[in-house]
């Protein structure tokens, strides 16, 4: 299907927010229905361990669809904009609910933070990969894998959390959840704002800049790992370790 004109979604949308006419709003979606594969492709790394592509695409429609309901035409925010938020918070809490981080991947994490807790007690700094892989008695590589797993795993945690505590993404805005701003809420998004800016200052330089490459410039893994000339597993621990310090002071910030 072409993409429909401003003029002809015009007429689409008076025909179904007037007549409910189901077949206008079947045509809308259609219409956008390539914001929910740009979407689901762009966050794979998210759930490709976990989940299938059709099934986040599935899920992803059924928030277009809600969004095409909930829309406010006299609202200045462009549809695309506003079904983008919704589609990707949507499916963030679907990953979430669906409980697609095994449990082996939860156990490697506590095993990692067990050993370099270990050995950083015996070395007195902190311990590196080979050192961290070696006493776990696995090959580089594999924990290389093990790493990116948990990784991912930790995006959607702090996406989550953020989410929870305050119903939008504050790193990133287009994964932010759509409700009802008010002035609490803008308080609220702002304090947590200053917060973030504050940590994310104090992150050494290379977590500062992977950070502002994955989260600003949207860019992935890969092409961090090639602009740095590090590998892709040394990008996602850089990445995770970053996250870990934003973690520590969202956790402060929501058990005050």
């Amino acid at each position: 299907m072409d993409k429909l004109t401003d003029s002809e979604l015009d007429i689409l949308w008076k025909k179904y927010f007037e007549n409910n006419d189901i077949d206008a709003r079947n045509t809308i979606v259609e219409n956008y229905s390539y914001i929910v594969e740009i979407i689901a492709k762009r966050i794979r790394g998210m759930y490709q361990q976990f989940g299938d592509f059709e099934d986040i695409v599935n899920e992803g429609i059924i928030a277009l669809i809600d969004a095409v309901s909930r829309y406010d035409m006299t609202k200045a925010n462009k549809f695309e904009t506003y079904a983008t938020i919704r589609i990707r918070g949507s499916i963030i809490d679907y990953i979430r609910k669906q409980s697609w981080i095994p449990r082996r991947v939860t156990q490697h994490k506590k095993n990692i933070r067990e050993a370099e807790k270990e050995l950083s007690n015996i070395l007195g700094r902190n311990p590196n990969d080979l050192e961290v892989a070696n006493y776990l008695k696995i090959e580089l590589k594999d924990y290389n894998k093990i790493l990116f797993e948990i990784n991912n795993a930790n995006i959607v945690s702090f996406e989550d959390k953020v989410n929870r505590i305050i119903g939008a993404n504050i790193v990133n805005p287009m994964l932010s959840k759509s409700t009802p701003e008010t002035p609490e809420s803008i308080l609220e998004k702002n304090e947590l704002r200053e917060i973030l800016e504050n940590e994310i200052n104090k992150l050494n330089d290379i977590e500062k800049l992977v950070i502002s490459l994955y989260y600003k410039e949207g860019m992935k893994f890969k092409n961090i790992a090639d602009i740095l000339e590090i590998s892709n597993s040394r990008v996602s621990q850089i990445h995770t370790k970053a996250l870990k310090k934003l973690n520590v002071k969202l956790e402060e910030y929501e058990n005050i």
